[in-house]
């Protein structure tokens, strides 16, 4: 097993440890915000669902999001397109 950091562990590909843990419990909360998302779209406004998607996103990356992505979403949303977001049992790590 390589530490990587504090807390950040890598063993076959996979990361382990508590930071690990962290980003693997964002993943599946955005998840589910994206998940209601979809459900309530069409209570929403455009501007409310960007809103909403940018939130979760931020969640998810802990920083800024690029607001094109955000609208590229939220365009598919509107479509009717499902995104999956299905969050794994380990975390990948190249």
């Amino acid at each position: 097993m390589k530490t990587i950091e504090e807390g950040l562990y890598v063993h076959n590909g996979f990361a382990y440890g508590v930071l690990a843990d962290a980003a693997l419990r964002r993943f599946a909360e955005t998840g589910r915000r994206l998940d209601r998302l979809q459900e309530e779209a069409d209570t929403m406004t455009d501007a409310q669902l960007f809103y909403q998607m940018y939130r979760a996103l931020k969640h998810y990356t802990q920083g800024e999001v690029n607001a094109t992505q955000a609208s590229h979403l939220v365009r598919q949303i509107r479509r009717g397109i499902r995104l999956e977001w299905s969050a794994p049992d380990t975390l990948p790590c190249a």
